[in-house]
């Protein structure tokens, strides 16, 4: 297995950056619902909205962007994202209404979705196939350290000053990063001949059946995930009794768990198969997904522990499943392919997050109900994910 190079270090260090503030963004609203439930006098259900709203956004943004993306460079698109990121979260931290901070978590999901396909589209630009496992871990890291260091420093701040003091920090930070990306990451350019020579790039993306068996992967893959993750920190405040501090110590070391195991999923990824790795921690997740929506325990010691298992195995699986996809997918439509799985991810979200809204039953303030069927729910597109992925075990590249 070949080493990275100087110069795709310092690339991966800074998209793994990028992941980190667009990741932190998205999280932390979850584990501020019982704030931004009485700071809004919303209910749990209405709370779901703002994961909903955001991810369809993204969702527009990705097909959108996938009309264009691979005409233009790489490094160009990335920072226009980004400016725009920054002003989202501007606008979410002034928000005075539950209407107006709708309306900006939309906002910010448009320009969120369209840095996370460019991330990993330029993953696959500077990578060669043999490399792309261990190069989905690192940038997987920074899932680990928004949920060690991002999320919980965000709670901090919302706790200690005021609730929405941590848009502001995101902005700031993008804005000192968005520096990064002009001075320092190339136009990245060489896949816009093979570009310019497909006419429809969008339609030759959807007419592989490949592909197509690829997103319907990521979809059900997402709806696991996102029809539990949204609700997990209401549940275990108002249903275990966890207290501000107890959240985030779970955050935290759950986080710091998935700074570990990321990289070495993305070395055994490599040495396996994405396939093979994929199935064995998706079946394992089965365990944690039931494990923490079920009201078994109000031990904190044993909750911390089951959540470490959630945030190991079920984000883990993102390893393989990245690096499945950018090896199945031709080079010269990968920006279009990730624009779009960008679109496909968040409508899965969305979905996920909103078919479990409609099983979950919460006033403001009151314990969340039947969040053992959105469990149950979540391991049945869990075990569909495996299915699909599967059938593409023949299709892998060595």
């Amino acid at each position: 297995m070949a080493g990275f190079t100087a110069a795709q270090w310092r690339i991966l260090i800074i998209l793994a950056a990028l992941q980190f503030l667009h990741i932190m963004d998205f999280m932390l609203v979850m584990p501020l619902a019982k704030k931004l439930e009485l700071r809004f006098q919303i209910t749990t259900n209405e709370f779901g909205w703002l994961v909903s709203g955001y991810a369809l956004s993204a969702f527009t943004a990705g097909i959108v962007g996938s009309l264009f993306i691979d005409r233009m460079p790489r490094g160009y698109a990335l920072a226009s994202g980004v400016i725009g990121f920054i002003a989202a979260n501007f606008l979410c931290a002034t928000a005075q209404s539950f209407a107006g901070f709708l309306a900006a978590r939309m906002l910010t999901g448009a320009f969120g979705g369209m840095i996370n396909g460019l991330i990993f589209a330029v993953t696959g630009d500077i990578t060669q196939p043999e490399q792309r496992g261990r190069a989905s871990g690192i940038i997987m890291v920074a899932f680990s350290l928004a949920a060690v260091i991002g999320v919980p420093s965000g709670i901090w701040l919302a706790g200690h000053f005021f609730l929405q003091l941590p848009f502001y920090v995101i902005a700031l930070c993008s804005l000192l990063l968005l520096l990064g990306i002009l001075t320092q990451l190339p136009r990245l350019d060489a896949h816009r001949l093979s570009a310019t020579a497909t006419k429809n790039p969008v339609r030759r993306v959807l007419a592989e059946p490949r592909h197509r068996r690829l997103y319907l992967l990521v979809v059900f893959h997402f709806v696991a995930g996102f029809s539990i993750i949204p609700y997990i920190a209401g549940f275990m405040q108002k249903n275990n009794g966890v207290s501000d501090d107890q959240l985030f110590w779970i955050y935290a070391v759950g986080g710091a768990a998935t700074v570990f195991t990321s990289p070495l999923i993305g070395t055994l990824t490599d040495k396996f198969g994405a396939v093979r790795m994929y199935t064995i921690l998706s079946l394992i997740a089965i365990a944690p997904f039931l494990l923490v929506t079920h009201e078994c325990t109000k031990y904190f010691p044993l909750l911390l522990l089951l959540s470490i298992l959630f945030f190991v195995f079920v984000s883990g699986r993102m390893v393989p499943a990245m690096a499945l996809l950018n090896n199945l997918v031709n080079p010269a439509v990968r920006g279009t392919f990730m624009s779009l799985n960008t679109s496909v991810q968040q409508l899965a979200m969305a979905a996920g997050s909103f078919l479990a809204s409609l099983i979950l039953v919460a006033a403001p303030g009151e314990p969340i109900r039947n969040y053992a069927w959105v469990g149950w729910f979540g391991v049945a597109a869990n075990c569909l994910a495996i299915a699909v992925a599967n059938t593409l075990k023949n299709s892998q590249k060595p």
